[in-house]
């Protein structure tokens, strides 16, 4: 063997869950990392050396892996979004308008504040967004600005599927993520803690790794629909834009924005570099679009009626006009939109799903999804997930107290029957009408109206999730055990004096000794049970299927059940062991089944319950179908 070759050491992995690891003459390599190493000690082998070396880059790159691996997999499912979204708003099985029709865009320096003198510069048709993007002059700092429908979201999307293809190819490349500012709801809360926060709701990712992802410019945010914040909110959201993007130079983004909307609010996106409007397309744009979609007959329609071709300025009109038109006079909006859905409405259906043939009436659907746009307008949001319908759709007055009585009712109800199941049918029936009764004030006089979102967090049964959560729960249970252990010893030993005083026998020692034993098996009961709950909590599945939520909610409820039920029954046979006092089996498995029940109910159970009573008032209004799930992936 060469000396060259007794030089050369062989590729080595840390293991199947950690990132590849080679050593060199001084250091060590970590997927191209290179990791300063000192000196071998002289008196440990060379063997050993290495696989010391192996443990330790492992032990230390364990968080580092698992950050890698959750940037994977939110890499898959913001192309899938973009994919889905594009997929939508052009309805590609009939065309694809940001590929046929080359927007034209102008550059406007003024509204960005760069350049005093108002410079309007435009730019070839069939300039990218990505191009604009990665300008010298721009760095990543893009402002889209255009009218209603001219093409600004799908321009935002065409641009986050580009930067996503760069994102798989270079791992260094930040990963595109579109933001909906429609749910900035706190006009105080800096933007950097509200994206936190949305990639918590919207991604189930930890806060300490997207914050991590923020400082090394791992996540570039595209910002969508400013203008739906309105004129005073819009003003106070571009100075958190403002500020996020002065914190840090090197920050890159993007917003998009109504043109009308952007001015009217005065206020400038000063820390942007470069603003872009996209303009109205040409008559020879048109007429070459629509003739390669074979719609020449359409063209020769919007040359003679010119009210029909004030609407083809519009992209997202123009491309509505292509599937909806069949001959009839078309002179605003409201007919075209209703032209529209007559032709949507018409399309034949899949004799798989629908056998029996069209399951809804065209009224119904009508009607069903006309409220459904309403709600989504008054709430500023484009996109509804059936989880998160609000209690404040319902009208004020008489569905309002509806819904608190019926809520209240059923709390009340759901906590007689856990105390009933759990200790007996008479102690039951005396706590039901106590529980009644809360369950009456709470829904009555304690309910707000207010946004609340379903806990739909995903779990998943894992030897690591368990290892994780009984490696916490231990910690945590035995931390908080012995502060309440000593709590309850200390009124244990009150009690012992007290009983001296007043001439009982109580021992002062066996009352300190008892109340430190409950309280630790107390503590660490507990414990276990909230360290196994967090440590099976795992990444919340992509939403691509309508109720995917509910099921998800119903599913944590019963795991945190199934967990709590069997911890807590260990109370008592623990206390049995430590204190020598006898084992009521019977009271054991009733303790767990109360804080099972119970636990389910305070966590996931109650939004299940305000949920479903929500969906029970709309429908029989009229409002929804009761089959809402079955509905929007007919109407889809």
């Amino acid at each position: 063997m060469t000396q060259e070759a007794k030089g050369q050491e062989p590729e080595n992995k840390t293991g199947g869950n950690y990132r590849q690891t080679g050593f060199g003459k001084d250091g060590m390599y970590v997927e191209g990392d290179y990791i300063n190493n000192p000196e071998q000690p002289r008196h440990v082998p060379a063997p050993l050396w290495k696989e010391l070396q192996r443990k330790l880059i492992g032990w230390l790159d364990r968080d580092q892996y698992a950050a890698s691996c959750i940037r994977k997999q939110l890499l898959v499912e913001v192309k899938r979004e973009v994919t889905t979204r594009l997929q939508d708003s052009l309805h590609q099985d009939q065309l694809e308008m940001n590929l046929y029709l080359e927007l034209p865009m102008e550059e406007s320096k003024g509204a960005v504040e760069r350049d005093q003198r108002q410079k309007v510069i435009p730019l070839l048709p069939q300039t990218s967004a990505l191009e604009v993007f990665e300008r010298p002059d721009v760095q990543g700092r893009l402002l889209i600005l255009g009218e209603p429908g001219s093409g600004k979201t799908t321009t935002l999307l065409r641009l986050a599927e580009d930067l996503v293809r760069q994102a798989e190819q270079n791992h260094a490349a930040p990963i595109p993520i579109i933001f909906e500012l429609s749910a900035w709801k706190n006009d105080q809360q800096p933007l950097d803690q509200w994206l936190v926060a949305q990639l918590k709701d919207n991604y189930s990712i930890d806060e300490k790794i997207s914050q991590q992802w923020l400082k090394h410019h791992q996540l570039l945010p595209l910002l969508d629909g400013l203008d739906e914040l309105g004129i005073p909110r819009q003003r106070l959201c571009i100075t958190k834009i403002n500020q996020f993007l002065k914190q840090d130079i090197e920050r890159r983004g993007v917003v998009c924005c109504r043109l009308e909307e952007y001015k009217d609010g005065d206020s400038k996106l000063d820390k942007l570099n470069g603003a872009y409007c996209l303009q109205s397309p040409k008559d020879v744009q048109i007429q070459e679009y629509l003739q390669r979609l074979d719609k020449q007959e359409l063209w020769q329609v919007l040359s003679r009626n010119a009210q029909m071709r004030q609407l083809a300025d519009k992209p997202l009109f123009l491309n509505v006009m292509v599937t909806a038109y069949q001959g009839q006079p078309i002179t605003n909006e409201a007919q075209l939109w209703s032209a529209y859905v007559e032709e949507r409405l018409t399309l034949p259906l899949d004799q798989q799903k629908y056998p029996k043939g069209v399951p809804y009436g065209d009224e119904d659907t009508r009607h069903w999804l006309t409220y459904l746009a309403r709600q989504l307008v008054a709430d500023s949001t484009t996109e509804f997930l059936i989880e998160n319908m609000q209690s404040y759709w319902l009208k004020k007055g008489g569905e309002r107290l509806a819904f608190r009585l019926i809520l209240g009712w059923i709390i009340g109800l759901s906590f007689w029957l856990i105390i009933g199941l759990s200790f007996g049918l008479i102690i039951g029936l005396s706590f039901g009408i106590i529980s009644g009764l809360f369950g009456l004030i709470y829904g009555l006089f304690l309910y707000n109206f207010k946004y609340y979102k379903l806990n739909v967090e995903a779990f998943a049964i894992s030897l690591f999730g368990l290892k994780y959560g009984l490696k916490y729960g231990l910690k945590y249970g035995l931390k908080y055990g012995l502060k309440y252990g000593l709590k309850y010893g200390l009124f244990g030993l009150l009690i012992g004096l007290g009983g001296v005083i007043s001439g009982l026998r109580f021992e002062l020692i066996d009352s300190l000794k008892d109340g430190l034993i409950y309280g630790l098996i107390y503590g660490l009961i507990y414990g276990l049970i909230g360290g196994l709950i967090f440590g099976l909590k795992t990444e919340r599945k992509a939403k691509v299927k309508p109720n995917q939520g509910i099921k998800e909610s119903l599913k944590t409820t019963f795991i945190i059940a199934l967990f709590a039920f069997p911890a807590a029954a260990l109370i008592d046979p623990l206390v049995s062991i430590l204190t020598g006092a006898n084992l009521d089996l019977t009271s054991a498995l009733r303790t767990g089944l109360f804080v099972g029940l119970v636990s389910a109910l305070v966590t996931g159970g109650q939004d299940w319950i305000r949920h479903l009573t929500l969906r029970l008032i709309l429908w029989q209004r009229g409002a929804i179908p009761w089959n809402y799930a079955r509905f929007l992936s007919y109407a889809a």
